[in-house]
């Protein structure tokens, strides 16, 4: 359950000793801590660079202060502070326990009952947090610990006084797909009716095994939280009203969490006796989850540190064992999907304690900081590698979750879309600079690149330059050895689209104000195309640039001029978000219209439309005369004549009617798609037919796609890690920690690996 300290690491903070590493956020690091007298503590100590920041320190005072008034029986809530001193830190009660996110990933949805005890408990728990003026903002799965006598709610200390917050004041947003409000969304005021709608969320995956706003790119279900209803039918009658009261859009349509009380702890008639299980007794939560609770709260915590380890080198990491997974039932025969017609016109692995899962089987149907080590002589230099798909936008989306009181300090990521007026690049230099010892071995740190948000883009490597694009509206260009930056350029607006670069130029979308065309060199405009949010990365071929927009077209623009060329219009205005693949003169991209499409990359006219469920969630894939595809399915699609091949569906939540875990953002190589799923695993299947080969377990979610090189697959997981897996077979080589989730895809550069991370950074890492 805990990582041994590193030699950086204090080994004591105000009274506490330090025992042992929890995790890591944006924020700074969190340990377990033993007071004078062994009681153990969530121990969160704040990274410097912040606490040397006096206005962020003020804040955090007020936040802390306010914090510590919370005393609720089911928070995890702040023993101890010194929010001045050096470093500032925070302690809260440790709760060995289970995440809600972990409970239902691996024993399936809840029965009524229990997700009424749980969503009292959970009420009582806000109640006492907005009392003390606190609103929390980042409610989800993996904030809520269940501990045998009922639930906790933890990372309220960091969440922000209702007043002010040091968080909101640095440019940060607080909030995780799938559970943000309407108003965190929309920039909007943000108070305890916010927190509401997050329950509300909660409940509903909690009863269902899946969220109510499904699955996808956290774009999509940022559209979906604002814009649509939720998807309730999963849910009985008496827990639907209550959820669906939680979700309203407006928040004085909201219930208070009084009101919500009241109804989850009374019956039909009235009666509180017996409406809901008590949560200081056994059975307020399923049999087999109590009995996993039970065994995690009896596990011994650590008292000392581990020792150091020997300073001999240590030997090559053991593989992983690969998990067990049933076979793949075969392919459902029947009628094969029609083309349709339209007229012309998208952990370290934080170890658990606990036994590898069984894979599920697969069912058909303006501060910068540079850490680098200088490159030896024999190093390659980076040369241009393959593009990859769009990742996520804002957010991300956490369901496993630690098994203990984590401090997961905050998503980071801008809700602001910046001045657009800020067109020219920036000047900014990095400040500080540390050089840590040159690698020697695969996995090992090369440089870190510091911005001022989450990094959710695929790198871009040409010319021994790294161009990516991150949430705090810049594009930079960094020097793939050192990681020092030649230019930075301040679009006015998030970059979520990844760059390309094709001779001198640099093409990128933006969130607001369209697609750039920028001098790889200098980092100056050269023109820019629409007004409107490019989400989708865009492609070059013989000097057309093709790129979707989220106003329900797909463009041909020309590379030199930044004139349009033609504009393809999708069905229902349908959104285009991901990047898309040409191919001999076709190009084949997907649409939130539940369509994929192939068009005359000449003149824009449609060929072929394939229908594909729930819409698409990833960039198509193009290998062997097939165009991979994935939405709640992941389909392989003959690319002459939009036939399907075969279609498999994810891995079935456990005990629920809610449907299949989606598939998500698939790389093809050798003759296997890698396609992670929306929980924890990553699966290799045979291209040609769709069965499965091999399944490889992660603490999180897979969205990003992976990158494959060399007989290694590089796997981005939501649980902060990046993994290498051995293509041939499944087992883990190594994996690489960083302080967030990683929603970037990778990019392979020679011997180097280059991935952005949610903690705010792009990382060079030796393979």
């Amino acid at each position: 359950m805990f990582d041994g300290l590193e030699p950086e690491d204090p080994r004591q903070v105000g009274r506490y000793r330090i025992v042992a590493r929890i995790g890591a956020g944006g924020m700074g690091q969190v340990y377990l801590g033993r007071s004078p007298g062994g009681r153990p503590v969530a121990l969160k100590v704040v990274r410097p660079e912040l606490a040397r920041d006096m206005d962020f320190r003020r804040r955090f005072v007020r936040e802390v202060t306010a914090a510590r008034r919370v005393n609720g029986a089911f928070t995890a809530g702040v023993v101890d502070a010194e929010p001045d001193g050096s470093p500032a830190w925070l302690a809260t009660v440790y709760v060995s326990g289970v995440s809600l996110g972990e409970a239902v990933a691996r024993h399936g949805p809840w029965q009524t009952e229990h997700v009424l005890a749980l969503g009292a408990g959970l009420a009582e728990a806000l109640e006492a947090i907005h009392a003390a003026g606190v609103v929390h903002r980042d409610l989800k799965p993996s904030n809520v610990l269940l501990a045998p006598d009922g639930p906790r709610v933890i990372d309220f200390g960091i969440s922000t006084a209702s007043e002010a917050s040091a968080l909101t004041h640095t440019g940060m947003t607080i909030g995780t797909p799938g559970f943000m409000s309407p108003e965190q969304l929309t920039g909007r005021s943000v108070g305890p009716a916010s927190d509401v709608f997050a329950l509300g969320a909660v409940l509903a995956h909690t009863a269902a095994g899946i969220g109510p706003f499904g699955t996808g790119t956290p774009h999509a279900l940022h559209f979906r939280a604002v814009y649509e209803e939720p998807d309730l039918d999963a849910l009985p009658p008496e827990l639907r009203r209550i959820v669906a009261a939680c979700l309203a859009k407006e928040p004085d349509q909201r219930p208070t969490v009084t009101d919500l009380l009241h109804r989850m702890t009374t019956s039909g008639e009235g009666n509180t006796a017996e409406a809901t299980p008590l949560l200081t007794e056994p059975g307020w939560m399923p049999d087999e989850v109590d009995r996993l609770v039970r065994a995690k709260a009896a596990t011994p915590l650590p008292r000392n540190p581990a020792p150091a380890p020997a300073p001999a080198p240590a030997p090559a990491p053991a593989a992983a064992p690969t998990p067990t997974a049933p076979d793949i039932p075969a392919a459902p025969h029947g009628a094969t999907p029609e083309p349709v017609q339209m007229p012309a016109a998208p952990a370290t692995p934080a170890a658990t304690g606990t036994s590898p899962a069984t894979a599920p089987a697969l069912h058909d149907a303006p501060t910068r900081t540079t850490d680098h080590a200088a490159q030896s002589p024999g190093d390659p230099t980076p040369t241009l590698s393959r593009r990859s798909v769009l990742l996520a936008v804002t957010g991300t989306a956490a369901t496993a979750g630690l098994t203990v009181a984590v401090w997961k300090t905050t998503d980071r990521g801008s809700g602001s879309a910046g001045s657009p007026s800020a067109l020219q690049p920036s000047a900014r230099k990095p400040t500080r600079t540390t050089a840590p010892p040159a690698p020697r071995k695969p996995g090992q740190k090369i440089w870190s690149f510091q911005t001022d948000d989450k990094v959710k883009t695929k790198p871009t490597i040409a010319n021994g330059v790294v161009y990516f694009g991150s949430n705090d509206n810049n594009v930079y260009a960094l020097d793939a050895a050192t990681g020092k930056m030649h230019w930075s350029l301040d679009t006015g607006s998030v970059v979520y689209s990844s760059s390309v670069v094709v001779g001198d130029l640099l093409y990128v979308g933006t969130y607001l104000n369209g697609l750039y065309a920028v001098d790889a060199a200098t980092g100056k405009r050269r023109w820019v195309f629409g007004d409107g949010s490019i989400f989708s990365s865009p492609v070059v071929v013989d000097d057309v640039v093709y790129v979707g927009s989220s106003n329900g077209h797909f463009y041909a623009v020309d590379a030199v001029t930044g004139k349009q060329k033609w504009s393809f219009r999708c069905r229902k205005n349908g959104d285009v978000t991901e990047a898309p693949v040409v191919v001999n003169g076709v190009v084949y991209f997907g649409s939130d219209d539940d369509h994929l499409y192939a068009l005359d990359a000449e003149t824009g006219k449609r060929r072929w439309a394939f229908p594909v469920l729930d819409g698409v969630n990833s960039a198509p894939v193009m290998a062997d005369g097939l165009v991979y595809v994935s939405s709640s399915r992941l389909y392989a699609v003959n690319a002459a004549t939009g036939k399907q091949r075969w279609s498999r569906a994810g891995a079935k939540y456990k005990n629920s009617v809610a449907g299949n875990r989606a598939l998500l953002s698939p790389t093809v190589a050798d003759g296997v798609v890698y396609v992670g799923d929306s929980i924890e695993y990553l699966f290799a299947l045979d291209a040609a037919t769709g069965r499965k080969r091999w399944a490889f377990e992660t603490e999180s979610s897979v969205f990003a796609a992976a990158a494959v090189a060399d007989g290694v697959v590089y796997v981005p997981s939501a649980d902060s890690n990046l993994y290498a897996v051995d293509a041939r077979t499944g087992k883990k080589r190594w994996a690489f920690h960083t302080g967030d989730d990683l929603e970037s895809s990778p990019t392979v550069a020679g011997d180097v690996l280059y991935v952005g991370s949610n903690d705010q950074a792009l990382y060079a890492i030796r393979i």
